[in-house]
């Protein structure tokens, strides 16, 4: 396994500290407009000796007069280029002016009220400025601690022309399409901003922030399955431009661990606490680089989407949510099982503390345990973290570590937050899941009831019996026959599909019918602000056959590359001009929500209507129901794109798109959802 080295500082800080910075005020004349010199005065360098001395650079031998004159020469040469280069870098920065020499030069963001420079990298029409840091190195003292925010000295510049280090994970392959895992660090609370070349620095533009899924056991901003290339483009050549912000955020043993010490210190749930500190920076920061902080949507895909759910319960609703929009891509505060009580998160905790020499007698949860863990080998942690989490729940390792109720950034479970209206109101919302997005966590070998509860249960062990009886019930064999191909997917039992359908309500679908619904019900956004989509078509097809597991079909991820309107997906994935052409409709589609004030009627190429997701429900059902009769959603994928699905508890539809609504009817989300999120289900689920 691979460490990125730790430091004090991040790699990237580099004190400004060259000769120019260290020039006294009256040596530049100064830009009416900014505190930036953009040019030089000849007539005060007296106290250029000091600047030497102070830099450690020896004063040279008194020159002949001949010596001199090469010398003012020399000098004059070279103040001048430094004059060109500063003038370059100021200009082409701040007015977007071709300057000789530089049609390749990096793109350089002027925070002038800090001094501070962050020089990037351009790639074909994008601007990327990575490993910005928003805090400090999580080593030491600051391992298991909420964020410290990071405050670079004035006149820094910042190298951001590199991607940066990912938090502590196992390292190698994940899938075909994501990148390998090589470089992990503590030191990896950083963040990357792509933009559109030439953005100005008052532009004021809306904000995507991207919160990465992987169980928050893997992942990072810097996967290049997140690349945000084809979305900053296409936004910019629709004449909606945007900026896209993706955060890194501690993950598994090192975000998430919990015990009595931690929780009496509020050193839980890191690495939520994380994701806040990032929102704060890009509320802070983003407008010295073109944005708009009071136009900022985060988009989250799988635990990223629960922990945008999470950020809007957070302290009980206490607090502002510190985006404006939230997109929620598979997922929702249902998902994250177990939480409360946090007994198994905790009993993790203490085995890898038992594991590393760090429990004296039994006492698990004591003070001497936790400074001893801060202080344990971040490899050792690591490599024994990650070895548990995967033999748990392999192959990826998720759900082992994650959030837990901690009295603090949880006061409560986030269900009875959210049914008590606990919750940042005023956000409008798009909740959505996958078709398939449950398939790749049973067996492939699943081919009998007990086995379809076993591959349950593996996850959500709290369940009675009588709720895995009525689960059985609730979705019969007979419902997943038509589902199986053999002379495609092989010998694969129509109890493996069954297994993933359950699979996918418990985890995605139902939690993210069931937030929308307690969130609209309950005052978060008006019931015209929030909606619905249910994606249907993947690029992985290629990719799954090659890896012997077709049965996956539309798994999870599949919305991704579409939303983010990725144009070369990697591993062998299908980049045809049909999906490039599907993925700019539905990215357009969405980009409508973060960038303009309706959902209805796009101009530019995305669906026509997406009416809200309860336009139908009557008051007396939002003030009383426990669950919605009637749905309206988005189906993404196939011939009916653009026409919008309504369904009831009759499974009858409101709309000419039949085949569509067959296929969203045949899910039974009202009586599987309906029972899945019902009180009795979500205590035994313990969220």
């Amino acid at each position: 396994m691979y460490l990125g080295k730790e430091r004090s500082e991040p790699h990237n800080f580099v004190p400004f500290k060259p000769l120019i910075s260290h020039l006294p005020p009256e040596c530049f004349i100064q830009n009416p407009s900014t505190s930036f010199p953009i040019s030089l005065n000849s007539t005060a360098f007296s106290g250029f000796g000091e600047i030497l001395r102070e830099n450690n650079i020896s004063a040279p031998t008194p020159p002949s007069a001949s010596a001199m004159a090469r010398g003012i020469l020399t000098w004059t040469l070279a103040l001048g280029a430094l004059l060109f280069a500063f003038t370059a870098i100021y200009l082409g920065s701040a007015f977007d002016i071709g300057i000789p020499f530089a049609a390749v030069s990096a793109p350089v963001v002027i925070d002038s009220a800090r001094y501070i420079r962050y020089i990037g990298s351009r790639l074909d029409g994008v601007e990327h400025f990575q490993n910005i840091f928003y805090a400090e190195d999580s080593t030491g003292r600051n391992r298991f601690a909420p964020p410290v925010p990071l405050q670079h000295p004035q006149g820094s510049i910042i190298d951001a022309s590199q991607p940066g280090a990912w938090c502590p994970q196992g390292t190698g392959d994940i899938l075909p399409f994501t990148s390998r895992v090589t470089n992990i660090s503590e030191n990896c609370l950083s963040l990357r901003i792509s933009r559109p070349h030439g953005t100005r620095p008052d532009a004021k533009l809306p904000v995507v922030v991207w919160i990465h899924g992987g169980g928050h056991a893997l992942g990072s901003a810097y996967d290049v399955l997140y690349e945000p290339d084809g979305l900053v483009k296409q936004a910019a050549e629709d004449g909606q431009p945007l900026i896209f912000v993706a955060i890194n955020y501690r993950l598994g043993f090192f975000g998430f661990a919990t015990s009595k010490a931690m929780r009496d210190a509020k050193h839980t749930n890191a690495g939520l606490r994380d994701q806040r500190a990032a929102l704060e920076w890009v509320r802070d920061n983003i407008e010295t680089f073109g944005g708009d902080s009071k136009r900022v949507t985060a988009i989250g895909q799988s635990v990223g989407a629960n922990d945008i759910s999470f950020q809007l319960l957070a302290f009980g609703g206490t607090q502002d949510a510190p985006f404006q929009r939230a997109v929620l891509m598979s997922g929702g505060p249902g998902m994250n099982h177990n939480s409360d009580p946090a007994h198994l998160v905790e009993e993790n905790t203490a085995a890898i503390a038992r594991q590393v020499g760090c429990v004296k007698g039994e006492d698990t949860q004591s003070i001497d345990t936790l400074e001893c863990l801060r202080q344990a080998p971040v490899d050792i942690l690591t490599n024994l973290s990650v070895a548990a989490s995967r033999a748990a729940h392999p192959p990826f390792g998720e759900a082992f570590f994650y959030p837990t109720v901690d009295g603090d950034f949880f006061p409560d479970r986030p269900s009875k937050l959210l049914r008590d209206g606990k919750f940042a109101k005023g956000v409008p919302v798009i909740d959505s899941w996958v078709t398939n997005d449950g398939a790749w966590y049973p067996p492939p070998t699943v081919s009998s009831d007990e086995g379809v509860l076993a591959s349950v249960v593996s996850w959500i062990p709290g369940l009675s019996a009588s709720t895995k009886a009525k689960l059985l019930r609730l979705y019969p064999l007979e419902d997943f026959e038509y589902m199986v191909r053999p002379e495609y997917d092989g010998p694969i039992s129509p109890q493996y599909y069954r297994a993933a359908q359950i699979t996918r309500d418990f985890w995605f679908t139902c939690p993210a019918l069931g937030f929308a619904w307690h969130y609209a019900r309950n005052g978060g956004a008006d019931i015209s602000q929030i909606r619905l989509y249910e994606h249907n078509v993947t690029r992985y097809t290629p990719v799954f056959e090659k890896m012997g597991v077709p049965m996956w079909r539309v798994a999870h991820l599949s919305d991704i590359p579409y939303v983010l309107n990725t144009h070369r997906l990697g591993g062998g994935a299908d980049n045809s001009a049909a999906q490039l052409k599907l993925a700019k409709i539905i990215s357009r589609s969405i980009m409508k929500f973060v960038t303009s004030t309706s959902l209805v009627g796009d101009s530019h190429g995305g669906i026509e209507a997406w009416p809200p997701a309860f336009e139908n429900v009557t008051k007396a059902e939002l003030l009383e129901a426990d669950f919605p009769s009637t749905l309206t959603l988005a189906l993404f994928g196939g011939h009916d794109l653009s026409i919008p699905v309504t369904i009831n508890k009759d499974y009858g539809s409101q709309t000419d798109a039949l085949e569509a609504s067959r296929a969203i009817g045949r899910e039974k989300v009202f009586e599987r959802c309906g029972f899945i999120n019902s009180q009795k289900v979500v205590d035994e689920a313990g969220w």
